[in-house]
């Protein structure tokens, strides 16, 4: 997909203008006159990203912080199955020639998660149905979706800074087909549906989606990549009881879930200590 990405020719807003953002897919530049690409990403809705960016404050820390944004245009987004991978195509392009200092940067301030007793989350994602999943064209840090048509659930995760984790279900031809990398990872399950750990990340805010599968898309950041050697939940202790009661239902809490331990020490958060 070509789309002129020379900031020189996009929009541009003062960032506290950022309401007037359009509500339309695109590519956007935080940065001021002097340094106009700091940071670099993407949205299905370049509003709705910005009223509750998971940046606010950093980006309002700029001196003269601007915002330049690019939309698809209507006939382009017509055209697109996905408007996701296209969108992590031109950010990767934008990436690679600006090389922004901010992207892939830990938030600052960020706040301790404690989850042991409060909700955890997982949403699956069908490998057959779903296809290559976009997140393993993603880098640690980076903003991350998932869709859901579950708002209460996703009301309390933002509120309560709590995790969603991200797992693939499918069997090895499925992965196969969709040219996963690594496949040899996933060999010694050939027999079974291979469970994986795709991503984890904090929500920070959501909005109304207009994919008929699902209602609302869930935005986050300080994401975690599991792209590597692949992290297969088959023959962990306490999986297959997880998996009976929690992987059949899409989007879920699984916090009773003693499971759910294991996909936070996974994912790197701090743990409240039983008292």
């Amino acid at each position: 997909m070509k789309l002129n990405l020379h900031v020189k020719s996009m929009s541009c807003l003062a960032y506290s203008q950022r309401r007037e953002l359009p509500s339309l897919p695109g590519i956007y530049f935080v940065g001021n006159a002097d340094e106009p690409v700091m940071y670099v990403g993407l949205s299905r809705n370049l509003k709705a990203r910005h009223i509750s960016h998971h940046r606010k404050s950093q980006f309002e820390s700029i001196n003269n912080v601007e915002i330049r944004f690019r939309t698809l245009p209507p006939d382009m987004v017509g055209k697109l199955q996905d408007i996701e991978p296209s969108l992590r195509n031109l950010e990767k392009q934008a990436m690679d020639f600006y090389k922004p200092p901010i992207n892939n940067t830990s938030v600052p301030c960020e706040p301790e998660i404690k989850t042991l007793h409060g909700p955890v989350y997982v949403q699956t994602h069908n490998a057959k149905q779903a296809g290559y999943c976009t997140h393993f064209d993603a880098e640690d840090g980076d903003e991350l979706c998932v869709n859901t048509s579950k708002r209460s659930m996703i009301t309390k995760a933002i509120n309560d800074s709590r995790p969603i984790f991200l797992i693939a279900s499918g069997l090895f031809e499925d992965y196969e087909n969709e040219e996963y990398p690594n496949l040899s990872c996933l060999k010694e399950f050939k027999r079974d549906r291979i469970y994986m750990l795709i991503s984890c990340f904090i929500p920070y805010g959501y909005e109304e989606s207009d994919d008929y599968a699902s209602e609302f898309i869930v935005y986050g950041g300080n994401s975690r990549i599991f792209k590597g050697d692949y992290v297969v939940l088959n023959a962990m202790p306490g999986f297959s009881e997880f998996k009976k009661s929690y992987l059949s239902l899409g989007f879920t809490n699984c916090e009773r879930s003693d499971f759910a331990k294991i996909l936070l020490q996974l994912g790197g958060f701090k743990q409240l200590q039983d008292v």
